[in-house]
């Protein structure tokens, strides 16, 4: 359709309407409102800029209203997308048209279109001439479309299709296409289509059909399959996650413009076993937790820890995007700097349960970052992780791999062969995170992640710090409601004191509860907030020696172990003799004797408080008596025997 700047034209702006009344000097126009008569001036390369952004529409009053069941070309379409065929009847119908405008002859003058066809069919070497009426009607619809080339196209490829089959028939192919092709057990059209024969034949033999109704060929099937939409195909056989993922596309939105305004997080458990530093046991896969730059593919942070996925690994690694690298740096005699540093304006996310924790959440909250979650198996909302996650598969690291079991092949026991302990592979992946990945080309971009983002955070603003690390560890750490009592807080059996409890215990005494926060990696310290504010207090733990530096699931696991050891069968066991003895030294001391006998047993006991206090009332050493001090020699010792005789005995 095409327009023209002259008086009269109508443009609708929302719902108001736009009539031009006249033009100034400077290709400014004025347009009238014509319902309040409010004047307002446009430019030209305003004026035509916000048509073609559709915020004004041309009105034009001469087109008729199209009928609805007439099919109708879209309003753009590239001319190249018609066929041959197509294209030559456009140029024959349209070089009449535009012949009888050149000859300036009006659609109505019959008479002179019939002399002119003759001319022009003679001047193009058609062989086959059209009828007047053609030619006006093709000048009709040229000129009433706008100037349109597609109103000459003939509507063949666009009209609608009647149905040929009858509505009980087509009731009986879809009943049958939901029951045995549209399911989970993935059959075929052609076993659709031999249960739709069956149904058929039930339905003439009921008479619910007629004979001739009760043909529906294999191919019509098919159409009617390949009808609709391929998604709804899938999801139906495949499941909804699958068609997603065959369906998926991309958006025009959500691409980031600069370093740090989308960031991405995941975790992976990595493919090798490594060895501990100071047994040299097999320690198991460490998971490997990362976050990296949408924009530029840059590693922003990494935490390597044999917690698996949880909290504790995603703060581990917050603190380390955040803080700046030179001395994390210093030392391993790297080629190039580790840029990273600052927080980030938007983390993407998957649905991990640690990502919808009420810590993760309050993190995200103090620190000001916005959180976007990902929906579940859409993998390529996150690409550049992912991406980074098969990169490391190509590591040259050899021993102690963890492979796929693999048919007739030999399978290395990664816990036999693994040789590297847990320092070395993490020196060894800062070595890839700073020297090796950010300078593989991108050939997409053609560039690598090193140098988008040194060029990125150059024309970008400063990156953006937490107000203390303080505030970093409240926002990054585990946090509980705990009790404080006469003896202080006890956190998993750690007990916690401060100065601060003793103002807090004479206002509300002892049985308060409290918010308490920690952090993951170091229990020596307890942050504890004040009843009456927003206030922290810092309380440190009684037992300085076994805290420091102790990260909150070593001390589950040394409680779980010790736990284990106190209830094993041989502690059981050993108590329970102990008990048993126990049980029996009372019952032997507390048998009923004479007053008289207990006092005498007493006395000839010599049982003092000394006696049992001082460190000499242990029985010395036997001497030996010698043969001078003997009064009867061995020789003068004569025994007799003598029966025992048997007495009757008592008891009182």
């Amino acid at each position: 359709m095409q327009f023209a700047l002259h008086v009269g034209l109508m443009l609708r702006h929302g719902q108001r309407t736009l009539e031009l009344t006249r033009e100034l000097d400077g290709q400014e126009y004025v347009f009238t409102d014509v319902l309040t008569g409010r004047v307002s001036v446009v430019k030209l390369a305003a004026l035509i800029k916000k048509i073609y952004a559709k915020q004004y529409e041309v009105v034009r009053g001469d087109a008729p209203f199209a009928m609805k069941d007439v099919a109708q070309w879209p309003a753009v379409v590239d001319l190249s997308s018609l066929t041959e065929r197509e294209r030559a009847l456009l140029e024959y119908r349209l070089r009449y048209v535009k012949a009888l405008q050149r000859l300036r002859i009006t659609r109505g003058q019959r008479d002179l279109i019939n002399k002119a066809i003759p001319k022009i069919a003679a001047a193009a070497d058609h062989v086959d001439m059209p009828t007047s009426s053609a030619v006006m009607h093709w000048a009709r619809k040229y000129q009433l479309s706008g100037m349109n080339p597609l109103s000459l196209v003939d509507k063949h490829r666009i009209r609608k299709h009647p149905k040929r089959m009858s509505d009980a028939t087509e009731r009986i192919l879809w009943r049958v296409l939901k029951r045995c092709y549209f399911t989970q057990d993935l059959h075929s059209i052609r076993h659709a289509h031999e249960q739709l024969t069956k149904s058929l034949k039930q339905a003439v033999q009921q008479r619910e059909l007629e004979p001739a109704e009760a043909q529906v060929s294999y191919v019509t099937m098919s159409r009617r399959v390949h009808g609709v939409d391929l998604y709804q195909r899938i999801a139906s056989r495949e499941g909804h996650a699958r068609a997603r993922m065959v369906c998926r596309t991309a958006f025009p939105d959500g691409v980031a413009m600069y370093p740090l305004q989308r960031v991405e997080i995941d975790h992976t458990p990595l493919n090798w076993v490594v060895i501990c530093d100071r047994t040299g046991l097999p320690l198991g896969r460490p998971t490997l937790t990362v976050m990296i730059d949408a924009y530029s593919g840059y590693i922003l942070g990494f935490y390597l820890s044999f917690y698996g996925p949880g909290l504790t690994s995603v703060a581990g690694v917050v603190r380390n995007a955040i803080l700046p690298k030179e001395e994390i740096t210093a030392g391993l005699e790297l080629v190039h700097p580790w840029l990273a540093h600052g927080l980030g304006d938007e983390w993407v996310i998957d649905n991990g349960l640690e990502f919808h924790s009420f810590g993760f959440k309050t993190m995200a909250m103090c620190l000001g970052v916005d959180l976007m979650y990902c929906r579940v198996r859409t993998p390529w909302l996150k690409p550049h992780v992912e991406r980074f996650f098969s990169t490391l598969n190509t590591l040259s690291l050899v021993r102690g791999r963890v492979s796929k079991t693999v048919a007739n092949v030999m399978r290395i026991d990664p816990y036999k062969d693994a040789a590297i302990t847990f320092s070395d592979l993490v020196r060894g992946l800062l070595m890839f995170v700073v020297d090796v990945h950010p300078h593989e080309p991108n050939w997409r971009k053609m560039s690598t992640s090193f140098d988008l983002y040194r060029d990125g955070i150059d024309r970008s603003p400063p990156a953006i710090f937490p107000g203390s690390l303080e505030q970093l560890k409240l926002a990054a750490g585990m946090s509980k409601t705990l009790t404080l009592s006469q003896g202080g807080i006890e956190l998993q059996g750690l007990p916690f004191g401060s100065y601060a409890f003793k103002d807090i215990v004479n206002k509300h005494g002892s049985g308060l509860k409290l918010l308490c926060k920690w952090d993951p990696d170091d229990m020596s310290l307890l942050h504890v907030r004040d009843p009456d504010g927003l206030q922290w207090h810092t309380a440190e733990c009684r037992w300085t020696s076994y805290a420091q530096g102790l990260s909150y699931n070593q001390h589950r696991l040394i409680r779980q172990f010790g736990r284990a050891e106190l209830k094993s069968a041989d502690r059981v066991e050993a108590l329970m003799r102990a008990r048993q003895r126990l049980h029996d030294h009372w019952m032997d001391a507390t048998t009923r004797r004479g007053r008289a006998n207990a006092l005498l047993a007493g006395r000839y006991a010599d049982l003092t408080s000394h006696k049992v206090l001082s460190p000499s009332s242990a029985p010395g050493p036997e001497h030996p008596v010698t043969l001078a001090n003997r009064l009867i020699s061995t020789e003068e010792m004569v025994f007799q025997e003598k029966d025992i005789p048997s007495f009757e005995t008592f008891t009182f």
